[in-house]
């Protein structure tokens, strides 16, 4: 995989949640999402924008040698992770996650296609991360999505 063929798959995997997300009504958007109790849909979208957040730190961060999150001494946990994004987001309406989840995405798209095939996929290049950072987009974007198509369905 090259920088071309991984943009293409990060915006036809998004094309999937951008068409999901656009056949819900605001309304819509605030129902529980199935499969996911005490989740709606909106929380789907703003978890995804969380996700594309991080990937840009990430491709960010491998670009400036900067690490976008510096060690705590706490151990990862992903499901508590994503309950402080459910929390943080909670009181957000649809019409600013919808507009949130479309600029991190923009704003992935962008830090991408500024990166070079180097900073995506070789490994190796800073010490805080133990894979090419094109996996780490791949992950957080065409990789996750199919996990989360179903809970926008309508």
């Amino acid at each position: 995989m090259d920088k071309t063929e991984l943009l293409r798959a990060m915006r036809d995997g998004h094309a999937t949640i951008a068409a999901a997300a656009a056949a819900l009504s605001d309304e819509a958007l605030l129902g529980e999402a199935p499969g996911m109790p005490g989740w709606t849909r909106k929380d789907v979208l703003a978890h995804l924008e969380w996700w594309h957040r991080h990937s840009t730190a990430v491709v960010l961060g491998v670009r400036t040698g900067v690490d976008p999150y510096p060690d705590t001494g706490e151990p990862w946990d992903i499901d508590a992770h994503n309950a402080r994004v459910l929390a943080e987001n909670l009181r957000r309406t649809p019409v600013d996650v919808r507009a949130g989840e479309a600029a991190s995405f923009a704003e992935l798209v962008a830090a991408v296609e500024a990166a070079t095939d180097h900073e995506l996929f070789d490994g190796g290049l800073v010490p805080w991360l133990d894979e090419p950072a094109a996996r780490t987009v791949d992950g957080d974007t065409w990789d996750h999505y199919p996990e989360h198509v179903p809970h926008l369905a309508g």
